[in-house]
């Protein structure tokens, strides 16, 4: 009894294109309904004040430099707090969501933009320069670019053949090689 397709005729790692989309698919809902939830959950005041959002990031790695970009709408430069400790890049920021002032006391139909903390430590691809990083903030996008150590080109060492080989003893009480 032969099939027309054998298990052994594609390799374990490839997923055939249909099943590849229903995967997408799939992910496409888990991720809205992941959003729409939490939206909800803030807007009932159960997780904007808890744990930080984790905002969205590209890292894209160039030449020279490393460029991250960070999704953090609604949120000012000044309230950005940016930290790097060996390779790894924390960011910490604070949307705030109606802050009238007491004076206006406005009568809210409907209030969906709470405050909300986003933090994310985001580690690096390759070493880079803490005293050359340079960030700025326009249209929710936190953009922070990184140049690369350069790292020394590695070199060759030439080993010089001596005479005879000393012993163990003569390391100690001859001193230094000549």
């Amino acid at each position: 009894m032969s099939d027309s397709c054998n298990e052994t005729d594609r390799p374990a790692d490839k997923v055939p294109p249909p099943l590849e989309r229903v995967r997408h698919e799939m992910d496409r809902w888990i991720d809205a309904a992941k959003s729409t939830g939490e939206r909800a959950l803030e807007t009932l005041g159960l997780l904007g004040s808890g744990r930080p959002s984790m905002p969205a990031i590209d890292i894209i790695e160039l030449a020279e430099e490393v460029v991250v970009l960070i999704d953090l709408p609604g949120v000012s430069a000044e309230a950005v707090e940016l930290s790097l400790t060996g390779n790894m890049l924390t960011v910490k920021a604070t949307r705030t969501g109606n802050n009238f002032p007491e004076a206006t006391k406005p009568h809210l139909h409907l209030t969906e933009r709470a405050n909300i903390r986003f933090e994310r430590a985001i580690p690096l691809p390759v070493a880079v320069n803490a005293d050359a990083i340079r960030a700025e903030t326009r249209d929710g996008l936190l953009t922070v670019s990184l140049l690369k150590v350069i790292a020394a080109p590695s070199r060759t060492i030439p080993v010089a053949r001596g005479g005879t080989p000393p012993s163990s003893s003569a390391f100690s009480s001859a001193g230094p090689l000549p």
